[in-house]
């Protein structure tokens, strides 16, 4: 049941992230979003849920899993190469863009913005899977210190500060819509702060599933990779990577703000 949980938080998490996406990078071409798009979103967050509830609910037995193979020895070969194998993978990539530049450029664009937020995921996923799959587990804090890591430590919660802060922005954009509060979103308009908030968002969207994935392998195996003792080294430099959302909070406030004020 453990591995089980991850599976369905890795689904959610995604479903949460693509939906989420599709709402930030059509604002200015829908009046009002499809229901089904917030429903999906929905459906989204309540499976990260539930898969959270069926972590909690069940025990992950190491003996059991003591002769499964680990996919991370291969992953770790594979870092190490520098063989045919890679430039293959380069080709793979770069030929779709290509093609969909000859097809159509927003095409074109649209496969870059999915190779970026791929992209990012696969290289937070490649660098908490690397190495050893049991790290040490340093930086031990103290006091008031300690309770705030505890509360931001997301080997033990799925809850990150990049999902809530996504959540918000989702639920404004969408309120915005519904409200018919406009948000001046293209480049020139008159509103300063607004112009980035959803490409960031859009990137935002990569860390969180990067967060997620913490938890999930931390508790969890998942496609071959078994359950890993992540060290607090990693988690530091994900927190690291959470200064941007708050960027993106004062970028949301700022627009919020310019909105209710230009009614």
């Amino acid at each position: 049941m453990r591995n089980l949980s991850s599976y369905i938080m890795f689904f959610g998490i995604f479903v949460v992230a693509f939906s989420g996406n599709w709402i930030i990078l059509n604002y200015d071409k829908v009046s009002i979003y499809p229901k089904s798009s917030t429903i999906t979103f929905g459906i989204g967050l309540i499976v990260v849920v539930c898969g959270f509830i069926v972590s909690k609910l069940s025990t992950y037995r190491e003996d059991e899993h003591a002769l499964q193979k680990d996919y991370r020895d291969s992953l770790n070969k594979w870092l190490q190469a520098n063989g045919p194998s890679n430039k293959w993978f380069t080709g793979i990539i770069l030929i779709p863009l290509v093609i969909s530049a000859f097809y159509s450029w927003d095409l074109l664009f649209v496969l870059l913005k999915v190779y970026l937020f791929l992209g990012i995921v696969l290289a937070g996923f490649v660098y908490l899977l690397k190495e050893d799959r049991l790290e040490a587990v340093d930086f031990e804090f103290k006091g008031k210190t300690k309770k705030l890591m505890n509360l931001i430590d997301y080997r033990k919660h799925p809850f990150n500060i990049s999902l809530i802060i996504y959540i918000l922005v989702i639920v404004s954009f969408v309120l915005s819509k519904q409200w018919e509060i406009p948000f001046y979103m293209e480049t020139s308009g008159n509103a300063r702060y607004a112009a980035s908030l959803p490409m960031l968002s859009f990137l935002m969207s990569s860390l969180m599933v990067i967060s997620t994935f913490i938890y999930i392998i931390h508790n969890g195996d998942l496609f071959g990779f078994r359950k890993s003792e992540l060290s607090t080294e990693k988690i530091m430099f994900v927190h690291f990577a959470e200064v941007f959302c708050g960027l993106i909070l004062i970028t949301l406030i700022f627009t919020v703000i310019y909105a209710l004020y230009s009614l």
